[in-house]
């Protein structure tokens, strides 16, 4: 199945993805960012973005956070696209349970695609501009949760889909 192959290639690539920026995450480690990245998505004003780019300034990697954020995108594309593609697989199927962890699925991978991209946009404007901003904070700030939510979901009903369809599969 051509979707399958989307799913598998598309999901695990986004994951391999993760998987490198977890790698790089601690360059950017520092008191003030004691989780990296993650404090730039969560600052939620200008004040708190400065001091974390201060510190990666001082720090040297500055100049490598617009590359990170590029990763981050090629991480939403290819997540949210495979995390699609399997809600779409299981939604597919004639069997009830996983028609509604299809729905959640499907649900999950639109919220991490739109909550993401739009953390991720506001993210790298204050980057390349070397300069916090108070409304591209707070909107960063509010689309985190929302796209952790979307993450954990999908990370949790993905794998619950692939092994109810294995044990279906095995009854039938």
């Amino acid at each position: 199945m051509k979707l399958e192959r989307y799913f598998w290639r598309f999901w695990l690539g986004g994951l391999a993805i993760m998987a490198i920026m977890i790698a790089l995450n601690p360059m950017f480690v520092s008191d003030v960012s004691p989780w990296g990245i993650r404090n730039h998505q969560s600052a939620g004003s200008a004040a708190q973005v400065d001091a974390i780019q201060s510190a990666w300034q001082a720090a040297g990697v500055m100049e490598y956070a617009p590359a990170m954020l590029a990763l981050d995108f090629a991480y939403i594309a290819m997540y949210s696209f495979g995390a699609f593609c399997g809600g779409r697989m299981f939604f597919a199927t004639n069997l009830a349970p996983l028609k509604w962890l299809g729905v959640i699925v499907l649900a999950a991978a639109v919220l991490i695609a739109v909550a993401d991209s739009i953390e991720t946009v506001c993210q790298l404007i204050q980057v390349l501009q070397v300069k916090g901003d108070d409304r591209l904070a707070g909107i960063a700030a509010a689309a985190q949760p929302i796209k952790s939510t979307g993450f954990f979901t999908s990370l949790v009903a993905i794998p619950l889909a692939l092994a109810v369809r294995r044990r279906l599969a095995k009854r039938a």
